[in-house]
């Protein structure tokens, strides 16, 4: 399976393999529970993604291959980005 760029991904297909660099990372609380958490949130950037705005928080040596996650409408009231889509890890 070949490497995406984050700008390329739709839902069209379910499996997707991208090499990133985890930006910001944070955990979100269940609306339900907050003492429990709800989902892991992620800021994430590739090669071709102009990370100008996120200088102060880029690390050196913190690339990651990731797979196994699906791509769906990036709507909600949370949104850590105004790309079209997010990603889901399962």
């Amino acid at each position: 399976m070949s490497l995406a760029m984050i700008l390329g991904i739709t839902t069209l297909k379910e499996s997707w393999k991208i090499k990133v660099r985890i930006v910001r990372l944070w955990y979100q609380p269940d609306y339900n529970n907050l003492n429990i958490t709800g989902s892991i949130e992620m800021v994430l950037v590739d090669e071709k993604t102009h990370i100008g705005r996120f200088d102060s928080l880029v690390k050196e040596d913190c690339y990651r291959l990731i797979s196994h996650f699906g791509v769906v409408n990036n709507i909600g009231k949370h949104r850590a980005t105004n790309h079209s889509y997010k990603i889901n890890f399962f």
